[in-house]
């Protein structure tokens, strides 16, 4: 036999399942093409000259894994519908007397030449668009696009071996299934699954369980932290059970429609209804993961809009005013240096200083449990809710706006950011201060004010009972104990780039002055942080985005693939259909009644899904210091209508492949 038979017999298999390997291929030049691009990215070492960089290096390196890990899943599942169709096809070559080794070759050609094609087309693609798409990126962290033309060869080797990995696992599998398979079996392949499957109530009730599970999660866990550590765990349950409920909870579903005489008894209903019965069992992990596929687009490009459009208002949320000066444990000389140094930034900078001012302030973690305020001492965690408390003097708070009141050294007031507003006394180690009033307004405004524990402030009478709480907190805390701090915030008539070299003038004048001794002192700029901020918020809605075209892409190519395996099933069924009397015209009402409630059935349960995950979403990026509801809320439901009108197309596109099998 001649040595180029095997090779010629799969590029004619290929050319003549074109319309099945077509989108397969696309869909690996689509995600090599990403995996090339956000690998060449990470790697850019222009990018990492930026500030903020380390953080997004490491959003884009997470990236490259979650394309990773679904290049593995998707492909190889998309794998098994190409199989499907196949194995007829193998099957006709072995009656005919084709030995399965040489099946076996012509496969190995066909994943050769498929291989080959997709992954030079991919990284040729990457190669291509890194440029145009680093730009996107740039633009969207406030960042100028540098000038050059890079080309990664760690990348181009990582996403070769990634991709050929794949191609290999996929053929040994593949091999396996026709070599472990009579020829019998190959041929009627495509007609297993057609026994009515049982109601299985067990899996439904475990579905419902699941799914409730992960919503209660979602919709009653409210503190920041909880929400972080659980989000995964509500991830886990909500998939189990969006599995469970469409293969068990779909056919129990479809049989209660069965008896619904009224509504089964119709002509579209009838044969959509009792079709969909019989091959629901296959359909249900394909529903599912279009469902999930779906939710995973809807969150990821949603939350990471609204913290991206959020951006300002985090910032100035983090930072009330322009300029901060922090200095920890000082003297009363230290905080006189602090106070010179600003003035003699302003005098040299010959710059406007507006809004100064200044206070003392304490803060560690407790954990609260109603009135105590405990504190851990050892490997022995306290019971109550983690939370923050912030000390500071009736002084700085009636300097900056609050009102005259007298307080006894027991005696506090308290502002509960986030809480408990109801107690009436604070009990901390050896010390009970009482509350002498719930303060309904903070008048302290300079404080940073981005929290995602619970939050107290405590105004104390002076700064001795400061320094006695301090003490208290450092016989438990040891070396760990925060220091009482002195702030001085204020704001400078001038644009972005004055008020950064305000603060770096600030710090080189304290930095200086080290004959006087040195001090711990820490400044920060508004205008140096929303840079910051924005590559972390800019980072995350590149990558949010980014994956959400990879899962929209294999949505797009699952749903296709349904639809062929759809249309190839019931086009035997709905001939004899007309054969028996059906009309043309009734045979196309009932294909649109079966493929409208198949495949729009995921795009409203995955918006059902958001819908419960909403106010988890909304609490972690509260993390972020995003506390906007009505912003993520608008961002929501642009990202839902834009998905779902992208989802109809996709859907009337495919739909058209579906009605020319039928016929």
């Amino acid at each position: 036999m001649n040595r180029f038979f095997y090779g010629r017999l799969a590029f004619s298999n290929l050319k003549k399942n074109g319309s099945l390997y077509l989108p397969y291929v696309l869909a690996v030049i689509g995600t090599s093409a990403m995996y090339y691009i956000l690998m060449a990215i990470s790697r850019d070492e222009g990018i990492k000259e930026m500030p903020g960089s380390g953080d997004l290096a490491a959003i884009l390196g997470l990236g490259c894994g979650v394309i990773g890990i679904f290049a593995v899943i998707f492909l190889f599942y998309t794998n098994s519908f190409l199989m499907k169709r196949r194995k007829k096809e193998f099957g006709l070559f072995n009656i005919l007397g084709m030995e399965k080794r040489h099946i076996a070759k012509m496969m190995f050609w066909e994943i050769v030449m498929v291989a080959f094609v997709s992954i030079l087309l991919g990284i040729t693609a990457g190669v291509l668009l890194n440029k145009l798409v680093t730009m996107v990126l740039l633009h969207l962290v406030s960042f100028e696009v540098p000038f050059g033309f890079h080309i990664s060869i760690e990348a181009i080797v990582s996403t070769v071996i990634l991709f050929l990995c794949i191609f290999g696992v996929t053929l040994i599998y593949n091999l396996f299934q026709v070599q472990k398979a009579k020829p019998i079996e190959l041929l009627q392949s495509a007609s297993h699954g057609e026994k009515e499957p049982k109601t299985r109530w067990l899996l439904a009730v475990v579905g419902i369980l699941a799914l409730g599970g992960g919503y209660a999660i979602a919709l009653f866990v409210e503190n920041p932290v909880d929400v972080l550590i659980l989000f995964f765990v509500a991830v886990i349950l909500v998939i189990l059970g969006t599995y469970c409920l469409f293969t068990a909870g779909s056919i129990a579903v479809l049989k209660l429609m069965r008896k619904n005489k009224n509504y089964y008894y119709k002509t579209r209903h009838f044969t959509s209804v009792s079709g969909m019965i019989y091959r629901m069992k296959q359909n249900a992990v394909g529903l599912s993961n279009i469902c999930i596929l779906s939710t995973m687009v809807l969150v990821m490009v949603s939350g990471t809009i609204s913290l991206y459009m959020g951006v300002d208002s985090s910032v100035n949320n983090r930072y009330p005013k322009e300029i901060n000066v922090t200095g920890y444990g000082l003297t009363e000389n230290g905080r006189e240096r602090i106070k010179g140094a600003v003035a003699q930034a302003a005098a040299d900078m010959e710059i406007g200083i507006e809004n100064i001012s200044s206070y003392t302030n304490l803060s560690f973690t407790v954990s609260k449990d109603g009135e105590n305020l405990n504190m851990p001492n050892g490997i022995k965690v306290p019971e109550g809710e983690m939370s923050i408390v912030e000390w500071v003097t009736l002084e700085d708070y009636q300097r900056m706006g609050g009102k005259k009141v007298e307080l006894r050294e027991d005696e506090v007031l308290v502002y509960t950011k986030i809480g408990d507003k109801e107690d009436q006394a604070y009990h901390f180690l050896d010390k009970t201060f009482q509350i002498k009033e719930h303060l309904t307004q903070l008048y302290l405004t300079d404080m940073q004010t981005d929290v995602m524990y619970d939050v107290y402030f405590v105004v104390v009478k002076d700064e001795k009972v400061l320094q006695e709480i301090y003490e208290l907190e450092k016989s438990v805390y040891k070396e760990r104990a925060s220091q009482i701090v002195y702030v001085t915030a204020l704001d400078v008539k001038g644009e972005e780039e004055q008020e950064i070299a305000f603060g770096k003038h600030v710090s080189e004048l304290l930095a200086a002055g080290t004959a006087e001794g040195e001090i711990d002192v820490r400044v920060e700029t508004r205008a140096e942080y929303r840079d910051s901020f924005m590559m972390f918020c800019g980072g995350f809605l590149f990558l949010g985005i980014f994956l959400g075209f990879v899962f929209l892409m294999a949505t797009t190519l699952i749903i296709y693939y349904k639809q062929v395996s759809e249309g190839y099933e019931d086009k035997a069924r709905f001939e004899i259909m007309q054969k028996v009397g059906m009309s043309k015209k009734e045979v196309r009402s009932s294909i649109r009644s079966q493929i409208l409630k198949v495949f729009f059935l995921p795009l409203v349960m995955a918006c059902i899904h958001l819908l419960a995950a909403f106010p988890m979403i909304n609490r972690l990026i509260f993390l972020f210091g995003m506390a906007d509801m009505p912003l993520f809320a608008i961002c929501t439901v642009g990202t839902v209508g834009v998905f779902a009108l992208i989802y109809a197309v996709v859907y009337g596109i495919t739909a058209r492949s579906y009605y020319k099998i039928v016929g």
